[in-house]
């Protein structure tokens, strides 16, 4: 199995949350993938918290300098809310928006 591996700080500030958010968006269940980080990911974290992606898990870790972010969409097929995590705003409390 192929790992991508995203390095955060060669992105733009204003885009790193966007561009992590729309990368879990699109992840398939059972894939995953790992940030690279130049410090410590406690504002990411507490972002994955509040969102409350549905099947997402991720594991972070100290690696040197930098810091590792693996992170993780699971299987759940009794979910209905599979492959939504909410942050486009085309749904609220789980319904679709018109």
């Amino acid at each position: 199995m192929k790992q991508s591996v995203v390095h955060i700080p060669s992105f733009q500030g204003e885009y790193k949350t966007g561009l992590i958010f729309s990368m879990i968006e699109g992840l398939r269940p059972g894939e995953s993938f790992k940030l690279v980080c130049d410090h410590e990911p406690d504002e990411l974290s507490i972002l994955l918290k509040e969102a409350q992606v549905p099947q997402l898990q991720w594991e972070q870790k100290k690696v040197g300098a930098q810091w590792e972010l693996l992170i993780q969409k699971t299987f759940n097929l009794d979910n209905q809310s599979v492959g939504c995590c909410g942050m486009c705003a085309k749904t609220i409390n789980g319904q679709e928006k018109e």
